[in-house]
C-alpha cells in the first residue's frame, strides 16, 4: 500500500522538533550499534574455545585471562544500544505498526537484561576469583563449561534478540530497497537462529554445549552490524522529511 496509514506518523507542530531530535537521535544510535558490534565480535573472535577440552587446569584458564573477558565490556554496551536503538524505530514507526515496535522493544528490555546480568556476573564475580585462584563451587557459572549458566542465558538472550528484530520488521514496510532489505534481513536472521537451534538440538540433543550459542551470537551480531547503518539511513531520511513538512 502507499497510502498515509502505511507511512511513518506525521508530528504536529508542537512535537516535530522532538520527532526530529528523536530521529537523528535513532540515526546516531544505529551506527553506534554497528560500530560497537563490530569491536566486540573482533574481541569475541579472540576467545573462542580452545582445544582442550572442559574442565581446564588452572593453568591453561590462567593463560586465557584477561583476553577471554575483554569482549564482554563492549558487549554490555552492544545491550544497551539495541534496548534505544528500537525504541528509535518505535519512534518512526506508523500509527498502525507501533505494536510490532512496541512489542519489539519489550523483548529488547528482556534480552538486554538477561545478558547484562550474565556478562556482568563474569566480569564481576568471576575474573576476580580466577585471579585469586578462588575456583570452588563456580563451575555452573563460568562461561568456560558448555553446560554452565553462561551459555544458558546467552542463548535465551540472543534468541530474544533475533525475535525482537523479527517484530520490529513490519516497520519498515516502504516500497524503497532499503526498508526492504532491512524487513528481509531481520525475519531472515530470525529464521536462521530458529533452523539453528532445531538443527543443533536434532544433532546433540539437550547437550547442544556452546555450539548453538556460538551460532546464534553471529547471526545476531552480523545483523546489527550490517542492519544499523541501513536503519540509520531510514531514520536521517525520516527526519530530513519531518523537517521539509
Amino acid at each position: 500500500m502507499t497510502g498515509r496509514e502505511e507511512t511513518p506518523a506525521s508530528p504536529s507542530t508542537s512535537d516535530s522538533t522532538s520527532s526530529r531530535a528523536a530521529l537523528r537521535f535513532g540515526s546516531s544510535i544505529a551506527f553506534g550499534t554497528a560500530g560497537v558490534t563490530v569491536v566486540a565480535f573482533a574481541l569475541a573472535l579472540t576467545a573462542l574455545p580452545n582445544d582442550v577440552p572442559y574442565p581446564f587446569a588452572s593453568d591453561v584458564i590462567a593463560e586465557q585471562w584477561p583476553g577471554d573477558y575483554l569482549w564482554m565490556y563492549p558487549a554490555m554496551l552492544v545491550m544497551l544500544l539495541f534496548v534505544a536503538l528500537l525504541a528509535s524505530v518505535h519512534e518512526y514507526a506508523a500509527p498502525r505498526r507501533k505494536i510490532f515496535s512496541l512489542l519489539g522493544v519489550c523483548l529488547a528490555i528482556v534480552a538486554a537484561t538477561v545478558l547484562l546480568i550474565d556478562y556482568f556476573i563474569q566480569v564481576t564475580v568471576m575474573q576476580p576469583s580466577l585471579e585469586k585462584g578462588q575456583l570452588d563451587g563456580w563451575a555452573i557459572l563460568t562461561q568456560y563449561n558448555p553446560n554452565g549458566v553462561f551459555i544458558a542465558l546467552e542463548e535465551l538472550g540472543y534468541f530474544l534478540m533475533s525475535l525482537a528484530l523479527a517484530c520490529v520488521a513490519p516497520v519498515f514496510m516502504q516500497g524503497c530497497k532499503i526498508e526492504r532489505t532491512i524487513r528481509w534481513l531481520f525475519v531472515g536472521s530470525f529464521a536462521a537462529v530458529v533452523a539453528a537451534l532445531v538443527a543443533v538440538s536434532a544433532a546433540r540433543g539437550i547437550d547442544r554445549g556452546d555450539l548453538f550459542e556460538i551460532i546464534v551470537i553471529s547471526i545476531v551480531w552480523l545483523t546489527l552490524i550490517v542492519a544499523g547503518p541501513l536503519v540509520a539511513v531510514v531514520l536521517r531520511r525520516a527526519a530530513a522529511c519531518s523537517q521539509s513538512a
